[in-house]
């Protein structure tokens, strides 16, 4: 089975992390995000990278080789189950490190993740499950 590169997963992460920080600030109408000029020094600069740069690095840490795997199962009920429990996990983490006071906030993300997983890896996903079909 032809499985994504690790870049290609890394990538996810990065995308799907910017497009959820964009998500959430127009819902919270907050735009500290893009006043980048605000930032006066290295500190600050620090600062604005751990914080928006935590949750992807973590994220590709602890769930970069379980997906790099799950492409190797060649049986598409274990493939789900085992996103599935990736997705769950990561909405368990992304909820306790930085959003314990609004729960729904894991949920957009984790609807964000699922999105942008079946986009970016349509193919192999499509592959994967018409080849035990026909």
């Amino acid at each position: 089975m032809l499985r994504p590169a690790l870049r290609n997963i890394l990538i996810f992460f990065f995308v799907k992390y910017f497009l959820f920080y964009v998500f959430l600030m127009f819902k919270n109408k907050d735009y500290t995000f893009i006043e980048i000029n605000s930032l006066r020094n290295f500190e600050d600069l620090f600062y604005y990278l751990w914080v928006f740069l935590f949750l992807p690095v973590v994220c590709c840490l602890i769930f970069s080789a379980p997906i790099y795997f799950a492409f190797k199962i060649k049986n598409e009920i274990y493939f789900g189950l085992l996103m599935g429990a990736i997705f769950i996990g990561e909405y368990f983490l992304y909820t306790y490190y930085a959003s314990q006071s609004d729960l729904t906030n894991g949920v957009y993300n984790g609807i964000i993740s699922v999105l942008l997983f079946a986009l970016l890896f349509y193919k192999k996903i499509k592959l994967l499950f018409s080849k035990h079909r026909g």
